[in-house]
């Protein structure tokens, strides 16, 4: 894509690129970090439990090492799919399943499809996160210009834990505000 020295300005289409790619990165760590704020109250309305019970704190424990341990295993294999499928369609596909696992998580009624759904979103992080590295690295085949894109990029993945620190303390100043959101009973209620 650039055949452009270390000495030459990213053109207009390059920023948009890195834009783009710092943005997905703030957004996968925000993603990730979320986990460890949901995960006890989730688990404890799902089993039905207070957020403290030790049940309850087993299974947060449980929950974030299937979650890291799903996505490591998985993001080894990003790079294998990444080269059979293509650098496109395994960054659409893995964005897709980590768009769509948390939604699917938060309308979970079992504590098998919600750790599933939960397990599923780390996948599709750390999968992007190979095939986005690598189409960059791709994209900008000097090695200065790489090197700085690479890093600049990566930096804004720790923007995403500022943010998800930032966004949760609003929710939480506001909580009594927000509105309620439509969503099933955790378990059948038997009358």
């Amino acid at each position: 894509m650039s055949s452009s020295g270390p000495g030459q300005k990213f053109t207009r289409t390059e920023w948009l690129i890195l834009t783009v790619a710092a943005i997905g990165f703030l957004f996968d760590t925000y993603e990730l970090l979320l986990l460890p704020l949901i995960a006890a109250p989730a688990l404890a309305e799902l089993l039905q439990l207070p957020a403290n019970h030790p049940d309850v704190t087993l299974w947060v424990g449980r929950l974030l090492w299937l979650a890291a341990l799903s996505g490591g295993v998985f993001g080894l294999l990003g790079g294998w799919l990444t080269d059979r499928l293509g650098r496109k369609t395994v960054l659409g596909m893995s964005i897709a399943l980590y768009s769509f696992s948390p939604v699917a998580g938060a309308f979970s009624t079992s504590l098998e499809w919600f750790i599933f759904f939960r397990c599923a979103t780390f996948v599709g992080v750390c999968v992007e996160f190979v095939a986005a590295i690598t189409w960059l690295a791709e994209l900008f085949p000097d090695k200065h210009r790489r090197e700085k894109v690479l890093g600049w990029t990566q930096a804004f993945a720790s923007v995403g834990g500022l943010f998800v620190t930032v966004v949760n303390g609003w929710i939480l100043r506001h909580a009594a505000s927000l509105p309620a959101l439509p969503v099933p009973e955790p378990k059948d209620q038997v009358d």
